[in-house]
Order: structure tokens, then sequence, then C-alpha cells
């Protein structure tokens, strides 16, 4: 019924039903639901290790650099790492991938949660469990993302990810503001283990889930390396997808780094504990909730070059004056936006990567925007760096800045992205 559905909805002639519309026509597929349950609960996980490891680095060590190292070390394994995990994605099942990685996660957390029981000694040992967990998420991005893309008709791919993104979202709204209240219950070491367990839940939930979705059609090489280097290749010759990596590398670099000082903005310049840094991260998810129903109401959109330079001028606005008052209030509001053009941003991203592509190196497209953003930890630890010595608000305002100039560029050098 699956197939018979899908084909119909994807044939323009077809009377018997008509095509599925609004912001929800992803759901119409089954396929679709059950990817996207089990992706927005494997998100959770994320959203909890990335809240509970920034918030006990800054309060053991009152350090913003190293608070700020712990979301660089995270990335940095990206750089190897990432163009492999798409080419793994596009020759293997994707669930089966998903489900090794939420095992492995769930690992990675555990020892996190015994290391915070002792205090974080040795702290040295942290980051490099982070850096493992970094490396897992080079495999998980691009399978679930080649999920999402599988489980729809072409036609529908946008709006695909805009709501798997929503799902993400605003499920990761809710376990930040989870996070920050369990750590101020019940301790890090237990939120780290709350976080891997629900990491589990998600990944035997994927496998299920990438049943039946459309066979990929890939005529394989001899090796993983020789798609890993076919891949980048072929990125490397498309205008537009050359464009939107190397505009990927900029916003991460400068923009995406806002969330490792985000403990550092909640106690230094804004005065508030845990429980005020996860109502602020749960702000931010309601921002990108917005961000992706923004997305998600305009459908199969004709300009989406110029939709996604507009963003990242919006984004940049938000970043450099979401904290600058000093106001708690008005960082909640304004975080909003940042978390809204964030959200957008990479879902844009991910939508014209995959449309600008053959179906067959799907995984590879996401594997190379996952290698760009691999350079965000160059962002961490500068942001980190210059809020230490200049001060957290200082440092994201020119971060801002940097973003609007990489949205303004993009839009008078790439003829390519103005058209599409």
């Amino acid at each position: 019924i699956d197939a018979y559905t899908t084909k119909l909805y994807s044939d323009p002639t077809s009377s018997t039903f008509s095509r599925p519309r609004g912001p929800l026509a992803a759901f119409a597929f089954p396929k679709f639901r059950r990817v996207w349950l089990a992706s927005v609960i494997f998100s959770l996980g994320n959203w909890g290790e990335r809240l509970a490891t920034g918030w006990v680095v800054l309060n053991e060590t009152d350090d913003v650099f190293l608070a700020a190292a712990t979301f660089a070390v995270r990335q940095a394994p990206q750089l190897i790492f990432a163009p492999i995990g798409g080419a793994v994605a596009d020759r293997f099942s994707r669930g089966k991938i998903v489900l090794l990685i939420s095992i492995y996660k769930a690992l990675i957390l555990t020892a996190l949660a015994i290391i915070a029981a002792n205090g974080l000694e040795p702290l040295w040992l942290v980051f490099v469990i982070l850096g493992f967990s970094g490396v897992g998420q080079s495999f998980e991005l691009p399978a679930i993302q080649g999920m999402v893309t599988s489980s729809v008709p072409r036609a529908f791919r946008m709006n695909a990810v805009a709501v798997q993104s929503t799902g993400m979202r605003a499920v990761g709204a809710l376990g930040a503001l989870a996070a920050g209240y369990a750590i101020s219950a019940i301790g890090v070491p237990v939120t780290f283990l709350a976080s891997g367990s629900t990491f589990v839940v998600g990944g035997v939930l994927a496998l299920f889930a990438n049943k039946g979705l459309q066979t990929r059609k890939m005529v394989k090489t001899d090796s993983v390396v020789r798609d890993v280097v076919d891949g980048l290749k072929l990125m490397s010759t498309l205008p537009i997808v050359r464009m939107i990596l190397i505009t990927a590398v900029l916003v991460e670099i400068f923009g995406f780094a806002y969330g490792a000082v985000m403990p550092a903005v909640a106690k230094n310049a804004l005065n508030v504990d845990s429980e005020g840094l996860g109502t602020l991260t749960m702000m931010a998810g309601v921002g990108s909730v917005i961000g992706s129903v923004f997305l998600m109401a305009l459908g199969n959109f004709r300009r989406k070059g110029l939709l996604l330079i507009g963003i990242a001028i919006a984004y940049g606005i938000f970043l450099a004056t979401f904290s600058a008052p000093g106001s708690y209030a008005a960082a909640l509001v304004l975080i909003m936006g940042v978390g809204a053009s964030a959200a957008a941003f990479d879902a844009m991203q991910w939508t014209l990567l995959q449309l600008n592509v053959p179906d067959e190196m799907r995984g590879r497209a996401v594997g190379a925007w996952v290698f760009a953003i691999g350079f965000g930890w160059i962002g961490h630890l500068g942001m980190g760096a210059v809020g230490e010595a200049v001060g957290v608000q200082t440092a994201l305002a020119g971060a801002g800045i940097i973003v609007v100039i990489t949205g303004i560029a993009a839009y008078l050098f790439s003829p390519s992205m103005r058209r599409i």
C-alpha cells in the first residue's frame, strides 16, 4: 500500500488521489512518520549530552574556554570521519547504522557519567571521550538524513526535511529544559545516563523505520575509500554545492559557535543558574521550531538559494544582539530568532544539497556537509578565547557581524545561489 500511495502522490496525472498539501504534507507518507519518530527521539540524547557537558565543565573549572572546547572536540573528528560516514550511509542499511551509533553513544555517555561522578577527574579524559562522540555524529547525520529523504517522493523532500527538523527542535527544546532541571534535581551523572538510554530507544526505532524505504541504486565501487574520493570530487565540481559548503563552513565557524559559550552567557552575562540555562536553551529550541514551521509553510519554495542567503543575514543580526542588553528577559525573546535562523539555515542546506546531487549520492552529500561543519571547532575555540578575553557579549557581536557579511557575499558573488 505504501508503494502504491507513494506512486499516486508522486504522479501529477493521477486523479484517484489528490497530492498531499500544507505544512505537514510529508506526514501523508507512513514511512516518513516512522522515520520522523525515530529521529526526534534520537535527538533528545544529543541535546542532553551537549547541555550537561557544557554546564558541568564550566561549573567545575570556571573556565569559558574549556567549556567552549567541549564543543570543539566534538566537531573536530568530523573533518576525518564525515566523508566516510556519508559513503557508509550510501552503501549499507541506514537503520542498522543508526542503531549501532545509538549503542555507541550510550556507552560514551555512561563513561561521561562515571567521570562526572568523580568530579571530572581526570579532565583530559572528558575531552578524549567527547572526541569519540564526534566520530559517532559523523555517521549519524548522513544516515538519518538519507532515511528522511528516502521516505518521500522528490517533490516533498524540502517539506520532509523541514517537518523532521521541526520535530527534532521541538522535542530538543523540551529536552533542554528537562536537562537543565535534571542537572539541578538529580545531578549531571544521572542526566548523562538518561540521555544515553534515549539514544538506544531512538536507534531501535530507526532500525524498524528503515524497513521498506527506497532501495538505493548506487553502483558500488571496490571500497568505501573509493566512494569517499568519488563523492568529494563530485562535491567540488558542482558550483552550487561548492558554494553551499563554503557558506556552511563560514556560518558554522562564526554562527553556530554561540552554543559553545551559552553556559558562560547564562552564568556570566545573564547571571542565571543551570535552570536558567535550560530555559534559555529551550527558548532557542522554540525559535528553531518557528523557523522550521516557516519552511514547512513555504512548501516547495522556488527561490531556495535567495531564501538561504536571507536566513543567513537574519541569523547574523539575531546572534549579534541577543545578549547585548544583558537582560535575561530580552535574551529569552531574541534567542528565539537565533534558534529560528539556525534551524532554517540547516534545513535549507540539507534540502539544497540533496536536490542538487544524484539520488545515489545523497548520503555522501550530507557527509560532505558534516565535513564542512567539522571546521566549527575553530569557531568554538575562538569564541571561547575571545569570550574569556573581552567578554562573551562582545564575542557574539563580532561573530554575528561576520555571518551577515557572509550572507551578503554569497548574494554578490554566487549567481547560481541567486537563481536556484
